[in-house]
């Protein structure tokens, strides 16, 4: 019994230290109520469960079946260098679909009504790209897009061919990809890596490849967004607005 009390107490404090709930209440101020290690209130009255029943063992399991407590169990670099991933680690791929529905929209009208358009400067001159505006999601990549625009040719290059919203599940899965939710950009497609053009296999090992300069990568971490670069299955072109992982109580300290 006593074993088992030691196990609990360990297994709560690693969830303090790694999965703080108040990231979530830092994060969304606007629309987080409430957050501990049971119970997750949004404003408007929804709830989650912090922890749910689904069986996590297995990385098909926790990336199928991540609850809130799953997508912070892996402290975003943010910043950091460029030393490739630990194998399996992907902080911010884990992800509780039902959240992000109750945030920005269950269905693609629901989303849609909460789309907004901003411009987005290119070498050429400027684009229209369509956002959300819930939390103010628009106007942060609206000011990213600002401050691209002053970095030099040879940065802002890989910030072209921009592509934001697009009602879609993930390829070859079943779960919405972020660009569903109108919260999500990529950029540069065409000339940026992506890891199942190497292994579908999850858990295939994969080397790891990036063109994207960080100078890029830093601006969008300033405001909330994370990149996928940062993920054992790299997605380079790819960046989220993922403000939980950036919380000052749960981002990783920089290397």
């Amino acid at each position: 019994m006593r074993l088992l009390t030691l196990f609990t107490a360990s297994a709560f404090l690693f969830s303090l230290l790694w999965g703080n709930p108040q990231c979530y209440l830092e994060s969304y101020p606007d629309l987080v109520a409430s957050a501990d290690n049971n119970t997750l209130l949004l404003k408007d009255g929804t709830r989650f469960p912090y922890h749910t029943d689904s069986v996590k063992t297995s990385w098909d399991d926790k990336i199928n079946n991540a609850d809130l407590a799953t997508q912070l169990s892996q402290r975003y670099d943010a910043g950091g260098s460029e030393t490739p991933p630990k194998y399996l680690f992907d902080p911010g791929r884990l992800r509780y679909q039902p959240f992000f529905q109750a945030l920005y929209g269950k269905n693609k009208k629901e989303i849609e009504k909460n789309i907004a358009t901003i411009s987005w400067p290119t070498l050429k001159g400027s684009v229209k790209l369509p956002v959300t505006k819930v939390g103010g999601v628009d106007k942060k990549l609206y000011a990213i897009g600002q401050e691209i625009a002053k970095l030099p040719k040879r940065d802002r290059i890989w910030a072209e061919g921009a592509t934001t919203y697009c009602y879609r599940v993930i390829k070859d899965t079943d779960r919405l990809s972020m660009h569903s939710f109108g919260i999500a950009i990529d950029l540069a497609p065409t000339t940026t890596q992506y890891w199942k053009d190497e292994a579908p296999s999850e858990t295939a090992k994969i080397g790891y490849k990036n063109t994207m300069p960080l100078s890029i990568v830093r601006i969008f971490e300033k405001y909330g967004f994370i990149w996928g670069g940062r993920w054992y299955h790299y997605d380079t072109m790819h960046f989220e607005y993922r403000p939980e992982l950036l919380a000052p109580s749960c981002v990783e300290k920089v290397k």
